[in-house]
């Protein structure tokens, strides 16, 4: 079900079609949960101008801003105040994000401020122009100001350590002196990494490693014409017309204090050139890649049926409203709040009416093409679920509810359309509620006692590209850094808050452990995009720890080679509580997760993009020194780890498939589809830069893979999940299509077993069009159009109606800002748009293989062999279509009925 539609933005009127997709808000914010993303890799802000004060407000993050408890943290927050308040109460705010340059422009009053983080530099620059003479003050904020124990409620936040059996102490910020600057850091002078070691047999193997212990990291903020006011504050000396602020960030593992800010000073010093070296950035970033849809509105409709109306209860006769409910009246049309207050008319206490009044002289059920709006008194007696006005069968989309879900707050569904506004009501209180819905727009509003509470923006411009933008600008903003990009929320969450989390900005859901699940979503887009440097820091960490990883296989199974657990922390052990903290009676290699303790996919996956990576950028270096060694380790263990029939197959057992199916698994789709991608391409490739031995090895895993796992349904040969599984499913995962995305076995290019996919597809338990499903990905590559098409569109329409940012997707089954949602909509796209063949396969792009005619489009995107595609269809027809080198034209493969 679809939370919301992206918030709107202003269109601009430009040359430049991404500029259209810049957001810019023309009023204040209430707080963080209203703040726009800004970064340069590493250090990742969330920028905000205050309503109540005209404050420009903004979190610090660093991807490698790691706790001594194994949290991800906050730097601190920065507030910029101006004595006279120029952005408060302003008819003419505006804040603006410039996609193109990368910056951030606050105006109103006749004055501005310009922030942007340097894209060389780890350091955050403020530049302000006053219309008047004015006194600046900046303030460093912090919330770690004295030892804390993390709460066990908190610990989801910490997931390497959770429910731990001793205490989660996180250490206070340190502030220290100067004369003209505000320095402050956070020191991890203990660790929880030797506990997880003693925890889980580890201690003093080779690849053991804790990059937690005097960790440091912070910051210093100074300007020109500042002095300190304070212990946290800075202030210019005069009223100043200009001012610069700059923020160096810092992070690095020290023996000393003294070293980490002889690190920092390196990096406080003021560069003339940052600003147009970080323009030059984002320009070149934009020009590597693009897409721009045109016609892609999705339908907004409200669903007819004959349904009666039904007043204080569900289609099923539940979902009773728990109180007293009067005056319940339908409108065929949106109605703005002033109009809906004026709606309410004497509430006089009456028998609950069979059906609803119909407003506006309607008789009979009235005619919901314009949309709709609906109000009542009610009393609620207890904050239960309780239904006002329904229309919809229930769990399903097929009309229209207005409701109390879960209790304390007000819900409108309209088809696929939800709006909520969390809790609000209150018990034993007359409240009059009302809702409107324009079906021309999207548009949708919650209000109480005449006051807005929620609101869904109308569509502006296209939904597809918006999202497809933003997304890939956030990450950019913290690719680049040296952890790689958290699935639950990336480095921008903010105010939990909003979502109905009682805790401080540091707290995430699932914590600091890395899901390979979750986070591939991120980097599989980033091929296509030309994005390869931020798929950096997701070799990284599993590279960094393919040693500890070869030692824990030889220690737990006797095997040799590497496998990497599904959940996995920074510095490669399992989450304790995952691995299970009591002990007593197990052996080492018993981990006490039946979620994934034997899911073995991962490392064919992470050998899988680095194939893919070598395939795009034909790096020779990369493939001799890093994807080569990380592919033998990982066969290795599958080598050596399972046993073999008689044919010299291995059989994967014990095993499972994904989180899904647990008991009796052998030969799993996943891990088995994965070994035969990979030993496939791994013996495909140039025989020159293989050495001999690596090419025997590889021959001889080729023959070794078991055989790809099919079932017969109704009849019918189609895609299994496992050659033997018990059927009784614990999550929601298709493991079966495996098979098609990621390992990319059945496709278009691929058409073998194509209809056995499409069958698997047809059959598949769970319908997944959010947060890291990949149904999308698989109908892309299937060539099933309209349901690619449709599940982008939900992708789209995911962002959350808390958050003002418009691609604050989720939370969906993570956190938010969800970024495997974010990066299954840039994959999504991708596949519709161009699905490429390695070299070594024939190198065939096949444009279009998945797009509606409908949609007009303009792309640029990359393919293997440093090829690049840019494409521009109109009315169904390729009118502009150039590869680079020419030499790849012949490789083009058309949709059989696109014209050019």
């Amino acid at each position: 079900m679809l939370i919301a539609a992206l918030s709107s933005v202003v269109m601009l009127t430009a040359a430049d079609p991404l500029s259209s997709y810049d957001v810019v808000w023309t009023t204040p914010s209430r707080d963080a949960s209203a703040s726009m993303p800004l970064g340069n890799g590493e250090v990742v802000l969330n920028v905000w101008v205050e309503e109540a004060t005209g404050d420009l407000l903004f979190y610090i993050a660093r991807t490698d801003a790691i706790s001594e408890i194994s949290r991800y943290l906050k730097l601190g927050r920065v507030r910029l105040h101006w004595a006279s308040s120029p952005f408060k109460s302003r008819g003419d705010f505006r804040q603006h994000l410039h996609l193109r340059e990368g910056f951030i422009e606050v105006t109103g009053g006749g004055s501005s401020l310009r922030v942007f983080v340097d894209s060389d530099r780890n350091t955050i620059y403020l530049e302000g122009a006053n219309a008047e003479p004015d006194t600046v003050t900046a303030n460093v904020e912090c919330w770690r100001n004295q030892p804390r124990t993390l709460p066990k409620e908190e610990m989801r936040s910490a997931w390497s350590v959770h429910d731990a059996p001793f205490d989660l102490v996180e250490s206070q910020d340190i502030f220290k002196p100067t004369a003209d600057a505000i320095v402050w850091y956070h020191r991890n002078e203990t660790s929880v990494v030797p506990k997880l070691w003693a925890n889980q047999s580890l201690s003093g193997l080779r690849g053991t490693h804790d990059p937690l212990i005097h960790r440091t990291f912070g910051g210093k903020l100074a300007g020109e014409g500042f002095t300190r006011s304070g212990e946290r504050t800075l202030k210019t000396a005069k009223p100043v017309r200009q001012f610069h602020l700059w923020l160096a960030t810092h992070t690095q593992v020290t023996s000393t204090v003294s070293e980490w800010e002889r690190g920092l000073a390196r990096q406080g010093v003021r560069d003339g050139n940052a600003a147009k070296r970080t323009r030059a950035w984002w320009n070149a970033f934009w020009n590597r890649s693009w897409v721009f849809v045109h016609g892609d509105h999705p339908d907004f409709s409200v669903p007819q049926n004959d349904y009666p109306f039904r007043i204080g209860m569900d289609s099923g006769h539940g979902n009773v409203f728990p109180g007293q409910l009067s005056s319940p009246g339908i409108l065929n049309r949106p109605a703005s709040y002033e109009e809906l207050w004026k709606w309410r008319g004497q509430d006089e206490p009456k028998p609950l009416p069979n059906q609803p009044t119909f407003e506006d002289g309607v008789s009979g059920p009235p005619d919901f093409r314009k949309g709709l709006s609906i109000a009542a008194w009610i009393k609620p007696e207890k904050l239960a679920p309780g239904r006002i006005v329904d229309r919809l069968t229930a769990g399903r989309n097929d009309g229209f509810l207005f409701d109390t879900h879960p209790g304390d707050s007000l819900r409108l569904i309209v088809g696929d359309i939800e709006l909520s506004a969390p809790k609000c009501l209150k018990v034993g209180q007359k409240q009059f509620v009302s809702a409107s819905f324009d079906a021309m727009t999207g548009e949708a509003s919650i209000y109480l006692d005449g006051k807005r509470v929620a609101h869904r923006a109308a569509a502006a411009g296209s939904p597809i590209t918006q999202g497809y933008v933003l997304q890939r600008y956030v990450q950019a903003c913290q690719g680049r850094g040296a952890h790689p990009i958290k699935f639950n929320g990336g480095f921008y969450t903010v105010e939990p808050k909003a979502s109905g989390m009682p805790y401080n900005p540091d707290w995430r859901n699932w914590g600091d452990c890395q899901w390979f699940q979750n986070l591939r979503h991120m980097y599989h887009p980033m091929l296509a995009s030309g994005d390869f440097e931020m798929m950096e820091p997701f070799f990284r960490i599993y590279e960094d720890n393919r040693a500890l990883a070869e030692s824990r296989s030889k220690l737990y199974h006797g095997s040799q080679g590497a496998y990497f657990p599904e959940t996995m922390t920074c510095f490669g052990t399992y989450s304790g509580g995952d691995y299970g903290w009591d002990r007593k009676g197990h052996q080492p290699n018993e981990v006490l997760c039946p979620w994934w303790d034997d899911a073995w996919n991962q490392g064919p996956e992470l050998v899988g993009l680095m194939l893919d990576r070598w395939d795009f950028t034909r790096d020779e270096k990369f493939l001799s020194q890093r994807l080569l060694p990380m592919a033998e380790s990982v066969l290795k263990y599958f080598d050596t780890r399972f046993k073999k029939d008689p044919q010299g197959r291995i059989v994967l057992d014990p095993t499972q498939v994904v989180e899904t199916y647990w008991e009796g698994v052998v030969n799993d789709m996943p891990a088995t589809a994965g070994l035969i991608s990979i030993t496939q391409r791994l013996a495909a490739l140039p025989r020159r830069l293989v050495p001999a031995d690596l090419r025997t090895f590889f021959a001889h895993m080729k023959k070794a893979c078991p055989e790809l796992p099919l079932q017969t349904l109704d009849g019918k040969i189609e895609l299994a999940p496992a050659q033997k599984y018990v059927n009784q499913t614990s999550n929601v995962e298709n493991g079966e299509l495996y098979a098609v995305w990621p390992f990319r076995l059945v496709t278009l290019a691929h058409p073998k077993l194509l209809d056995e996919a499409k069958r698997a597809y047809a059959h598949r338990k769970n319908r997944l069009d959010k947060g890291w499903g990949y149904d999308g990905n698989v109908a892309a590559l299937l060539g099933m159009t309209d349901e690619a098409a449709r599940i982008l569109q939900v992708h789209c329409s995911n962002s959350n109606p808390a958050y003002r940012w418009p691609a604050t997707w989720g939370p969906n089954y993570d956190w938010l800002p969800d970024q495997n949602h974010g990066g299954n909509l840039l994959n999504m796209t991708d596949l519709m748009l161009m699905q490429a063949e390695p070299l070594e396969a024939g190198g065939a792009i096949r444009i279009l293989p998945a797009w509606p005619r409908t949609w007009d489009v303009k792309f640029k995107l990359h393919a293997p062999g440093k090829t690049t595609v840019e494409c521009e269809t109109k009315d169904g027809r390729i009118v502009r279509l150039v590869v680079s080198p020419t030499t790849r034209a012949k490789d083009i493969v058309l949709p059989a009925h696109m014209e050019r």
